[in-house]
């Protein structure tokens, strides 16, 4: 029997070239597709009614992405499969939804960035953020070629860990490019070559621009719908999270024996 499933999912941004389809390039769009097709859950991204919740640009991590399709694969043995056979693309939680369902349609979504910069004034930041919150047109702060550039972003929250500044962003859609070209004013604030103010009137529309923050520092962290997940951790995916923890934490110790080789100096 043909049913809609929706599956959470998650990515490092840095093994794609943005999450849709392109010719020639890896993307993650492209490796779930595939993915499906080796386990017969899809014919096709059309017969499967194939779609995203969120198509993160290169360079933008995830980990609470969700696509939707139609499939007879067993319920229970999807995530364990997906996990078998697909590169990079790491699935543990799944719904079944109704049939007319689109991850489009989110209640909200979570973007967390992390500002690393130690030159940054955190009550700065802070200030700049809260001028952002609640129903703006950004035109000024998206990529040129959007018609509706009215949004409101229910909240931005700015916190210290350790030598970051982290800021999360919660709304029920973004623009292309949006929290991107915010955090790039937020960081000019903070650097203290731009006053609050002249944020304040490219918001009211002047025309001046920012910049784009680097897509590394960005992940979405979450897509929530009103209806829950089961979430799952199969073996598949447990040994997957082992061996890609086992490689990041050989890269975090390379560098922390750089920084300690070349002393106070890189501290």
């Amino acid at each position: 029997m043909v049913w809609r499933a929706a599956v959470k999912l998650a990515y490092d941004g840095g093994d794609f070239s943005g999450f849709q389809r392109q010719p020639g390039l890896r993307t993650v769009e492209g490796e779930i597709l595939r993915a499906l097709k080796e386990i017969g859950a899809i014919g096709s991204a059309k017969d499967g009614r194939f779609g995203g919740a969120s198509r993160t640009d290169s360079g933008v991590s995830a980990l609470g992405n969700v696509v939707a399709f139609d499939t007879d694969f067993r319920k229970s043995e999807m995530i364990r499969a997906l996990n078998a056979v697909s590169e990079d693309v790491y699935f543990y939680g799944i719904a079944e939804v109704s049939s007319g369902f689109s991850p489009r349609r989110a209640r909200q979504r979570w973007y967390r960035y992390f500002l690393a910069d130690r030159d940054l004034d955190f009550g700065r930041v802070s200030a700049c953020a809260s001028i952002f919150e609640g129903k703006h047109d950004f035109r000024m702060f998206c990529r040129g070629d959007e018609r509706d550039t009215v949004r409101t972003i229910d909240s931005i929250r700015v916190f210290q860990v350790g030598d970051f500044i982290i800021a999360d962003f919660r709304a029920r859609e973004f623009l292309w490019n949006m929290v991107r070209r915010i955090v790039a004013a937020m960081l000019e604030v903070g650097r203290g070559r731009v006053a609050v103010q002249k944020v304040k009137e490219a918001l009211s529309g002047a025309d001046f621009s920012f910049g784009l923050a680097p897509a590394e520092c960005l992940v979405l962290m979450d897509v929530l719908y009103d209806f829950e997940f089961e979430f799952e951790c199969p073996s598949t995916l447990e040994r997957r999270i082992r061996l890609a923890r086992g490689r990041s934490f050989v890269k975090l110790a390379f560098f922390d024996d750089l920084v300690e080789r070349k002393g106070d100096e890189c501290q």
